[in-house]
C-alpha cells in the first residue's frame, strides 16, 4: 500500500489503475484515513453522551477519542484541514467550545435530561447523568455571581432550555416546566 502510495503521489500511476484501487477501498492519505475510523468513533461518543466534549480518558470503539479531541481542539490543530472542521461541526457544533469543555459536557447532560423529561423535569442537586450531579452544577450556574460571570453563548444555551439566574439572595427551585 505505501508503494502505492508513493507512486500515487509522485503521478507514477495511471488513472485507470488509481480508480481500481480506489474502487478496492485504497486510501490514498493515511491520515485521512485515521481521521475517518477516530470520527466515527467521536459518532459512536456522542450517539451516548449528546457532545464531543469529552474527557481525555475517554475511549469509543476502543479508540482513545477523548485524547483525539483534546488534539484536536488546540490552536493550529485543523489548519489547512476544513473538511476535518465541517466533519466534527456536522456531529457537534459545539465541539470545540470556547469555554470550558467540563461546562458544555454538564451542559449537554441537563439539555438532554429536559428533552428526555419534554421540559417537565425539576432537576434539583443530587441528579445525576453519567455520574455527574449536574442538578449541584445547574443550581452553581444560577447563582447570580456565577450567571454574570458566564459568556453570553453559555447564558443562550441555558435559557433555551428555560434556566434563568436566581433573584439575587433568593433560592428558587431549579427548574420547572410550563
Amino acid at each position: 500500500m505505501a508503494e502505492q502510495r508513493r507512486a500515487y503521489a509522485a503521478g507514477e500511476m495511471s488513472g485507470q489503475r488509481a480508480a481500481r484501487l480506489e474502487r478496492l477501498g485504497m486510501v490514498w492519505s493515511v491520515a485521512d484515513e485515521r481521521f475517518q475510523e477516530n470520527l466515527e468513533a467521536a459518532g459512536a461518543y456522542f450517539a451516548e453522551h449528546w457532545t464531543l466534549c469529552a474527557p481525555k480518558s475517554a475511549v469509543a470503539l476502543d479508540r482513545p477519542v477523548g485524547q483525539w479531541l483534546a488534539n484536536l481542539r488546540r490552536p493550529g490543530a485543523l489548519e489547512g484541514r476544513p473538511e476535518w472542521r465541517a466533519a466534527l461541526e456536522a456531529i457537534d457544533p459545539d465541539w470545540r467550545p470556547a469555554w470550558p469543555v467540563e461546562w458544555q459536557r454538564r451542559f449537554a447532560a441537563v439539555r438532554e435530561l429536559l428533552r428526555d423529561e419534554d421540559g417537565q423535569a425539576v432537576v434539583l442537586p443530587g441528579v445525576t447523568v453519567h455520574g455527574m450531579d449536574v442538578g449541584r452544577w445547574l443550581e452553581r450556574q444560577r447563582q447570580p455571581g456565577v450567571w454574570a460571570g458566564l459568556a453570553d453563548g453559555q447564558r443562550e444555551r441555558l435559557e433555551a432550555l428555560g434556566v434563568a439566574p436566581l433573584p439575587p439572595g433568593g433560592a428558587g427551585r431549579v427548574r420547572e416546566g410550563p
